[in-house]
């Protein structure tokens, strides 16, 4: 196991390693806190998985800071999956046209029409790669149901190039293509992801579990849970006692509480925000 004193040294001098999507509400800033709860467990953790990875911030942190060996991501929505997958599978042709695609409002459109009807028969690339557009030029980086940087008119300081840093993004699809092979990529249902796991491998893997909040999950997420998925997922997390160690972050509901009553539940700050930055905070919860 790697030191996390390393793991910051290495995050320090190098930038490549993170996550080329932007996230609402992503949880790459909560390295130090997984980090931390990873140390503290007697198993030797060498893998992590998280089974609803979005844009996977934390997974490539640690991976880039040669914190775990590998990392296995899984996301149950085809056009995230195309997404990573794309990314894994033609990093080269992904990076270019990262660098080439044209920043405005004809293609924005053309690429929502890709996103909006991801059934159509489309290749696994350019879905990917429409996916991966809409979260750099959307407001708040949400792929779907909001407008472009900008506003339609494109008339404010802001505009659809606000968040597509080519040259920087370009490298971080680089760095992951370089890693693919510390890298497992899946399209299950979260719940199914978890079962997957042998004792064998589930022993020295550590689980950040980080599911569509309760509230407003319909809003940020492709594919929001209802209350029978929730109740199945704490059921399940209370019986996996073969997992490594796992630690779960969910919006302050009081249904959460409830179904987690087995568990360590405290209170996590985070800056988040969809129209105007603000402070809230949501629940971390740990096996006690």
């Amino acid at each position: 196991m790697i030191a996390i004193s390393r793991v910051s040294r290495n995050f320090a001098k190098d930038n490549f390693g993170k996550s080329p999507f932007r996230y609402p509400g992503g949880k790459a800033f909560m390295l130090p806190e997984i980090a931390e709860t990873i140390k503290s467990l007697a198993a030797e953790i060498t893998d992590y998985a998280e089974p609803f990875a979005g844009g996977a911030g934390a997974a490539i942190e640690l991976l880039a800071g040669e914190f775990v060996e590998s990392i296995a991501l899984n996301d149950a929505d085809i056009r995230i999956f195309s997404a990573w997958q794309a990314i894994l599978e033609q990093t080269d042709r992904f990076a270019e046209r990262i660098r080439t695609t044209p920043l405005d409002l004809e293609t924005w459109y053309a690429m929502k029409e890709v996103v909006d009807n991801p059934k159509t028969g489309r290749s696994t690339f350019e879905l990917g790669f429409a996916t991966f557009y809409m979260n750099r030029t959307n407001r708040s980086g949400i792929i779907t149901g909001a407008g472009p940087i900008g506003g339609y008119a494109q008339e404010g300081a802001w505009k659809l190039d606000a968040r597509f840093y080519r040259e920087t993004i370009a490298k971080r699809v680089e760095w992951i293509g370089a890693h693919r092979d510390s890298i497992r990529l899946t399209n299950l249902d979260a719940l199914e992801f978890i079962r997957a796991y042998l004792p064998k491998d589930a022993k020295r893997t550590f689980f950040f579990i980080d599911p569509p909040y309760v509230q407003m999950g319909g809003r940020l997420y492709f594919n929001s849970m209802e209350e029978i998925a929730h109740k199945k997922l704490a059921q399940l997390v209370r019986k996996k006692t073969s997992l490594g160690g796992w630690l779960i972050t969910y919006d302050r509901a009081d249904l959460i509480r409830r179904l987690y009553s087995f568990a360590s539940i405290n209170d996590n700050p985070l800056q988040y925000s969809l129209s105007e930055k603000r402070l809230e905070s949501e629940l971390l919860i740990r096996p006690t």
